[in-house]
This record gives structure tokens, sequence and C-alpha cells, in this order.
């Protein structure tokens, strides 16, 4: 018994110091180190990082009791885990995404999820939903105006987060998006962009959502992104190894 509980804290060390190293590795190479072992993006330590962040945003922001009962399509979902935050909440939700590997990956899980490429179809298309979470795949639309449109034919609110870029006009930046061992779970398309918050709440607007609420705090800071910048109108879209994000609540 002594001797298997040696075993056992010995490797609750041997956890504890390679936990304690990970944490001393730039993020990045903690991100390839990650990857090399197999884990899908959406469960590195930095993204579910952002899930919390995000969640905990939004929630300190909303009340969902006003939201009771209505249908939720959760898009760009990778693994569901944000769609997940929403089912534990007694929501009908369904989470789509553009790759059918992460669809199946829900499914097996029991969730309610089918494919659904952004960039070539609406969510006006695919069923009535009172809700949109679009969380983190705006930027990686080709066709973004396109994706917000179809939003306001069908959604009472929607939940959108995006890496912006920093203008205060009412302007895109289109960018390509990253390959390799990142580029087959981010993006569908080749093609990516950073819209303006100007450029995003004019959008809304024009797609029927009366109204448009900024509601980007501190909380929903992570390691790699942050929601309480400065804007200087530089244009960038990243600063001080950081992204450059913001969150909003659109409802008609």
């Amino acid at each position: 018994m002594a001797g298997s509980l040696r075993a056992v804290t010995g490797k609750q060390l041997q956890i504890g110091v390679l936990a304690r190293r990970m944490q001393s590795i730039p993020l990045t190479a903690r991100t390839v180190l990650e990857r090399a072992s197999g884990k899908s993006i959406f469960e590195a330590r930095y993204y579910r990082e952002s899930q919390l962040s995000r969640l905990a945003n939004l929630f300190a922001h909303v009340d969902v009791e006003k939201w009771r009962g209505m249908r939720v399509l959760e898009v760009g979902a990778g693994l569901g885990h944000l769609g997940d935050a929403f089912t534990a909440l007694g929501f009908d939700v369904t989470s789509t995404d553009g790759r059918p590997e992460h669809v199946e990956a829900m499914r097996a899980r029991g969730r309610e999820s089918f494919v659904l490429d952004l960039d070539q179809d609406g969510v006006d298309k695919v069923g009535d939903y009172d809700i949109v979470l679009a969380f983190g795949v705006l930027y990686h639309l080709a066709k973004p105006q396109e994706f917000l449109r179809s939003c306001g034919v069908t959604a009472k609110v929607l939940l959108l987060e995006t890496c912006v870029c920093d203008d205060r006009e009412p302007v895109v930046k289109w960018v390509k998006e990253s390959s390799g061992w990142l580029g087959p779970d981010q993006a569908v398309s080749p093609n990516g962009c950073r819209p303006s918050p100007a450029w995003v709440e004019k959008t809304c607007s024009e797609a029927g959502f009366r109204a448009v609420r900024d509601i980007s705090s501190s909380i929903g800071n992570w390691t790699s992104g942050r929601f309480d910048w400065e804007p200087h109108s530089t244009g960038e879209w990243s600063r001080s190894g950081y992204n450059l994000r913001k969150m909003w609540v659109c409802e008609r």
C-alpha cells in the first residue's frame, strides 16, 4: 500500500513539474506542443481559456432569462463547447461548423449538429432559430456582410464576437488565413477579414438589428485576446502580442 501511495505521489509530482514547465514555455510553443500531442486547437489550453473568458463577459452583461424558450444556432462551433454552456442552461441548441470532422465529433457526444459553410449558405436558409451564437467566426469569413445580413433575416438576437481592426471608419481589412498545422481547425476559406467595430455596427444595423450593444470589457480578456484596448485608428488588428477583439449583443 505504501509503495502504491509513493507511486501515485511521484506521478502527481511529475505532472506538477510538467505543468509548471508548460507555463514557462511561450504561448506559441505551448500550442505547438499541444497540437503535436494530437489535441485539436479547440482543446488547447489558451483556447479553453478564451472560451471561459468570453462566456464570463457575455453572462456578466446579459440576462439570459429573457431569452428563455428561444432556439439557439451556434455557428462556427468547432467542437461546440460554447454551445454547451447554453445547453446546460436549458436552451435548445443546434451547433454547426464548416468542417465535417468537427460535426461528427459533436454528434458523437450527443449534440444536435450539422455542417454549415457560412461563406456558401446563410443562416436564414437552414431553419428557424431565434438566437445566433457567433463567437470567433466572423473574421474567418470571406463574405462577412452576407453572413450578418442572413442573421438579420432570421434571428431575434445575434451574439457576436470577433477579431477587429483598430479603425474609426467602417472598413474591412482583408487577410489570408493561416495554413499548415493551424489551417484545418480554423477557416474553411483561404480568405478572412478584420472588420472595424464601426463596420460591424453599421452592417448589423443595416441587417435589421435595432439595438447593437457593445459589451466588450476586461472580463473577457485572455492571454492572446483583449477587449479593453484603446482605439488609436492605426488599422492594426494585433498589438503587443494580443488580438484586438469586440463583443456585441444585437437585437431586433
